[in-house]
């Protein structure tokens, strides 16, 4: 992703909070920065700069669905032919607009968002979204928890 010199002077100055948070919280779903990048262009006289994050999808499972969500209704749509769904889409999408998750695995992905969000209001970071890719598995004889 290619970032603005204000961008990166942000980026430069929340990371060693960001790696702190990272090493408490080795669960955290705030992507995976692996690398931030300058490359001069001499010939145009200017620089880019860019960093290198890890795939939130790095699975072997085929993702049926996936979703960007902000916990907001206002715009939340996605065009028709969209791939990636957005909030609004969930609700029409998904069997009572809920999640299905193995037990306890519900309280532990709701504490660990809740210590992001806390991180990223402390970082002062309001504008930010979750990506979520479904796999569907079928049926399971295992009693499940709808979030």
């Amino acid at each position: 992703k290619t970032m603005t010199n204000t961008e990166g002077k942000f980026l430069r100055r929340i990371m060693p909070h960001y790696f702190r948070h990272c090493a408490k919280n080795p669960n955290t779903l705030i992507a995976k920065f692996l690398g931030m990048y300058r490359v001069k262009l001499y010939h145009l006289k200017r620089n880019i700069k860019f960093i290198v994050m890890k795939s939130v999808y790095d699975t072997d499972k085929t993702l049926d669905q996936i979703f960007d969500v902000k916990g907001s209704s206002l715009g939340r749509e996605a065009d028709p032919g969209d791939a990636v769904k957005k909030d609004n889409d969930i609700r029409r999408v998904l069997p009572e607009g809920a999640f299905v998750l193995e037990p306890g695995l519900r309280q532990r992905l709701r504490e660990q968002v809740e210590r992001d969000c806390q991180w990223l209001g402390s970082m002062k970071i309001m504008d930010y979204s979750m990506l979520i890719g479904v796999h569907n598995i079928g049926s399971r004889n295992t009693k499940l928890t709808k979030t």
